[in-house]
């Protein structure tokens, strides 16, 4: 071969590299950029019709659900009285605290307000203080949930008496005793007092509002097991 064959061969093949390079960067990575472009809208595309049909097998489950739900919101709206009914509910849960078996029930109602979160009903605190054993204040408190007052428990405090050394003084104010107190066994029961901080709700249906019906909780209710 001769020397103007190499020449002419090694610029033959530079106009080759020269139209492939052209090819790759004036048409095929254009290309491959809108081909990567499409497949990250189709990915996209992809999840907002996974996200769109989550939600619609949302919706479609509380369209399934409804009739429960509103069952439910019934059977609440029911356990909500339109007024404070305080006395009803001091009523209410002294039927509890008998059938429980504890002792030395004290009830004390708050103020009511509207609630933390905002809403159409009005929030009252109840304060119960009782003595009794630690069956005994798991019963109370399973029964609270079937009361005929829908009542939220907040808090549960609760401590021996008589406490055990000076280094356990019980923090909560023991109520007085009433009527006939429960006689344990010492070597198998422990006597608690207990404090129990609770709300319940009143819903008013006409122009009373909470702060209208204060004077109805100003009441203090004990009574003896």
């Amino acid at each position: 071969m001769s020397r103007n064959d190499r020449n002419l061969l090694i610029l033959g093949v530079l106009g080759i590299v020269l139209v492939v390079v052209a090819f790759y960067f004036l048409l095929l990575s254009p290309l491959l950029g809108r081909l990567d472009e499409q497949a990250q809208e189709r990915d996209s595309k992809q999840a907002q019709l996974a996200q769109l049909q989550q939600e619609v097998n949302e919706l479609e489950e509380v369209r399934h659900n409804s009739p429960e739900i509103e069952r439910q919101i019934l059977e609440l709206s029911k356990r909500i009285p339109a007024q404070p009914e305080i006395p009803t509910l001091v009523v209410q849960v002294e039927e509890i605290a008998h059938a429980s078996g504890v002792t030395q029930l004290s009830i004390q109602p708050g103020h009511p307000a509207p609630p933390s979160g905002g809403g159409d009903y009005s929030v009252v605190p109840v304060t119960m203080t009782f003595r009794g054993t630690y069956d005994q204040m798991q019963d109370f408190l399973l029964r609270t949930r079937n009361l005929a007052r829908l009542m939220t428990v907040n808090n549960v405090s609760y401590c021996r008496v008589p406490p055990l050394d000076s280094e356990h003084a019980c923090p909560i104010q023991d109520v007085e005793t009433v009527g006939e107190s429960t006689t344990l066994n010492p070597s198998v029961e422990a006597l608690l007092v207990v404090e129990i901080k609770a709300e319940v709700y009143f819903q008013p249906t006409g122009g009373a509002s909470g702060s209208e019906t204060t004077t109805s909780t100003s009441a203090e209710a004990t009574t003896g097991g």
